[in-house]
């Protein structure tokens, strides 16, 4: 079968009527004297609030300016167009305050604003989100989520599913306690048994994950993030998402957001504990932040023993009212054990032990990573920004698995990103263009693993050395069309070009040299309809094109590279979101993505009688991925105890029917690894004076196939939780906090994360039984 494929010189076409139409005047008169706003913010009680987030938003253009005031209250925006806007302003430990006014031209408007208290230990407040975010996010045409940091804050902050575990469309699952994960988004990347790919990961809009796609978790740090972005599908070409599962932003604190002083730490069972020191400040247009974390774990099963060091820090410099430039670092050191996953009979009779042949081998990965990453944003009072960025990141890494793996790993980036906000026929008009280069490197050594207690040490004789290379080149753009008032239209696209080298350097075997290049155009379409107020409609088809990460071409069974094509999908998405008044929200999406060349993992045995596996990979001519994504929240009652006393619930559903078609070995089975149904719903009391507490269930209630030949399944589970804390005490710039979690309380044996197509039918990955932890935090400084 052919892949589908999109004709070039109609998207060229496409991108040059755009580029002429944004770019061009947005308006033929002669423009107004700007309008000048300040004003002062204060507290319910009158007491003014200083370092507050005041953002004015034009409701004509959706331009948006920023300030913040002062020691004495105090701001001022300058240089704004005339117009409508509608202005609010944030600030920790308040609600939001939002005012409309009208600013004449040549003007000078006073608007006071008051914030009042925000309500104790909400999951995720307004006043966490930039304005410019939450309007951005309300003209997506698809499935996104934001997690906020209070509800990071109320977790152990260890795994991704304590941030993401409660997004529906998204499966995070912890693989032995630890960060590394099995992360999937509608799919993608399903038939990796480790690290991740099908999923774009970004640290403040730039690439964390190698240039070829491959990606872990390890070197992450969710306890120095203040929100988490998900942008499933093609809705990620914000950040130039080329991936079918789409992209997840980390947005770091900053000394404009953290406290002066936090010290926070976390322990429990499996000889858990975490500990973080971070400082923060801000003086004048200079601001950093910086945190260190520490962490160990003994682990559930033996043999997954976990250490990390992690060092991140941001240095923020406003050259002037329009300039920004940020400089981040991140440092990490990580030790892990890996012990593998286990049979049926192996899972059900001890659920701790360690796949045998990872112990012997001495089975781990220890690597020291570091990066630098650098951006500049100017706005133009025009309504045009101008973002750019650079990043370098190296890891060096010692990997005992079936060998000794020796890697040093060297990747660069950088974007440009452009955006114009203005009108188009009389229709508020944005639009967004971006370049994207990315180049990585990556020597490796590997040797014959001789096993754990050898006097000579772990590493044998040579068996191979090698250099791989990685290059990338992604422009893109999106536009968005206010056709009307209630309706948005929306059309994009990427243009990608990929190469993939492989340099052998060890030719006593043959010489395995070789090199790949691979190119696509993929096209975006979709509209956000506001039929009411607070309710959307929103549906798009867009097309992603995925090559092959280097490990997958290079994987066992390749003279050279494997004969792998790249994955090539078309998604076409409808669905609704919104809220009625402060008692029911939802976002609700249905999905079909059709696959051509979906690649697929095997875990073969290298030889005859080998007691552990290697991946190899394959191409499945044709694939098919629907689902259903659901997300809900409600206020079920107010007062209930005492007065101001909340109790409100929430549910993450979702269904996935991901299927083979026509497959020459497979037929029409179902395609291994996502369970068909996954439920997670809780309930949260908060009570006025900072105490809360909240069930939560977490439940796949249909057994699902681990295998391609739907011969093994995965059974069905229903795990409940508890979480509880207290967000109350806060005394002279002293805030302290308790959380509490008790997890799996009946201690139910089950393997939420799973390896598919394991020829030694091991499949499963036991989760953690029974469990308490706990955890304290300090914060010093509003």
């Amino acid at each position: 079968m052919q892949p589908r494929s999109f004709v070039l010189p109609g998207f060229c076409l496409l991108l040059v009527l755009l580029l002429f139409c944004a770019l061009g005047p947005t308006d033929a008169r002669v423009p107004d004297e700007p309008a000048t706003l300040s004003g002062t913010v204060r507290d319910p009680a009158g007491a003014v609030v200083p370092k507050a987030t005041v953002v004015a938003t034009s409701t004509h253009t959706g331009q948006t300016f920023r300030a913040r005031s002062d020691s004495q209250g105090h701001y001022e925006l300058v240089g704004l167009p005339p117009g409508p806007y509608r202005v609010q302003a944030t600030a920790p430990g308040f609600g939001p305050r939002t005012e409309t006014v009208e600013l004449r031209a040549g003007q000078s408007t006073q608007l006071d604003l008051s914030l009042p208290l925000a309500p104790v230990a909400q999951v995720v407040t307004v006043s966490e989100i930039p304005e410019e975010i939450a309007v951005e996010f309300r003209q997506v045409p698809g499935g996104v989520a934001l997690i906020g940091r209070t509800e990071l804050q109320q977790t152990r902050a260890t795994t991704l599913k304590d941030a993401l575990a409660f997004t529906p469309g998204v499966l995070v699952q912890p693989r032995f306690g630890a960060d590394e994960s099995q992360l999937s988004i509608r799919g993608s990347g399903l038939r990796n048994n480790f690290h991740l790919r099908g999923v774009n990961l970004l640290v403040n809009g730039m690439p964390y994950q190698d240039a070829d796609g491959s990606s872990d978790f390890e070197s992450l740090e969710l306890m120095a993030i203040e929100r988490v972005e998900v942008w499933k599908g093609a809705n990620a070409i914000r950040y130039g998402g080329n991936t079918m599962g789409g992209a997840i932003h980390f947005v770091t604190r900053t000394g404009e957001t953290a406290p002066p002083l936090e010290l926070r730490i976390v322990g429990g069972a499996f000889g858990f504990y975490k500990a973080q020191l971070a400082t923060s400040g801000a003086a004048g247009r200079f601001s950093y932040y910086a945190s260190y974390t520490a962490s160990e774990m003994d682990g559930y099963r033996e043999h997954s023993q976990q250490g990390r060091h992690r060092l991140f820090a941001n240095l923020g410099w406003r050259i002037g009212p329009s300039t920004q430039v940020a400089v981040d670092i991140l440092a990490a050191n990580v030790a892990e054990k890996l012990p593998g996953a286990l049979t049926r009979s192996e899972f059900l009779s001890n659920p701790r032990q360690a796949q045998a042949s990872n112990v012997t081998g001495d089975w781990g990965r220890f690597y020291n990573y570091v990066r630098l990453g650098a951006r500049l944003r100017h706005e133009f009072n025009s309504g045009h920004m101008l973002a750019l960025s650079v990043y370098g990141q190296y890891r060096n890494m010692d990997h005992p698995i079936f060998q000794v793996l020796d890697q040093d790993g060297r990747n660069f980036g950088g974007e440009i990103h452009y955006t114009v906000q203005g009108t188009l026929w009389g229709q508020r008009n944005r639009f967004v263009i971006g370049f994207a280069p990315q180049h990585g490197t990556t020597g490796e050594r590997r040797y014959v693993n001789l096993g754990a207690g050898q006097p000579a040490g772990q590493r044998g004789a040579l068996t191979a050395l090698f250099g791989t290379t990685a290059t990338n080149c992604g422009l893109y753009f999106e536009n968005q069309l206010d056709v009307t008032s209630a309706f948005t239209f929306i059309a994009g696209g990427r243009a990608d070009w990929a190469r993939r080298e492989f340099t052998d350097l060890f030719l006593s075997d043959g010489d395995r040299s070789d090199r790949r290049t691979f190119s696509a155009v993929s096209p975006k379409l979709g509209f956000v309809w506001r039929v009411a107020e607070g309710v959307q409609l929103f549906g798009n088809v867009s097309r992603s094109y995925e090559p092959p990460l280097l490990l997958e071409l290079t994987s066992f069974g390749a003279p050279g590279f494997l004969p792998l094509e790249a994955q090539d999908t078309w998604q076409y998405e409808i669905g609704t979101r919104g809220q009625l008044g402060s008692r029911l929200d939802w976002d609700l999406a249905f999905f079909d993505a059709e696959i051509d060349n979906e690649i697929i993992n095997r875990n073969v045995r290298p030889f005859p009688g080998a007691p552990f596996t290697i991946p190899s990979y394959r191409n499945a001519p044709q694939t098919r991925h629907l689902g259903m994504e659901l997300g809900a929240g409600a206020l079920l009652g107010e007062g209930l105890l005492v007065a101001g006393d909340r109790l409100h619930w929430r549910l993450a559903y979702t269904w996935s029917q991901f299927r083979y078609v026509d497959d020459p070995s497979f037929g029409d089975n179902a395609l291994p690894g996502a369970p068909r149904h996954l439920l997670r719903s809780e309930v949260r009391y908060t009570h006025p004076r900072g105490f809360w507490v909240a069930p939560n269930l977490d439940w796949s209630p249909a057994r699902y196939f681990v295998n391609s030949a739907n011969t093994v399944v995965n059974t069905a589970y229903a795990v409940l939780n508890l979480k509880a804390g207290f967000d109350g005490l806060d005394r002279q710039n002293l805030r302290i906090s308790f959380y509490l979690e008790a997890s799996n309380l009946t201690n139910r044996k089950y393997s939420a994360s799973v390896q598919v197509d394991n020829d030694l039918g091991r499949f499963f990955e036991p989760s953690e039984g029974r469990a308490l932890y706990a955890g304290l935090s300090w914060r010093f400084g509003r």
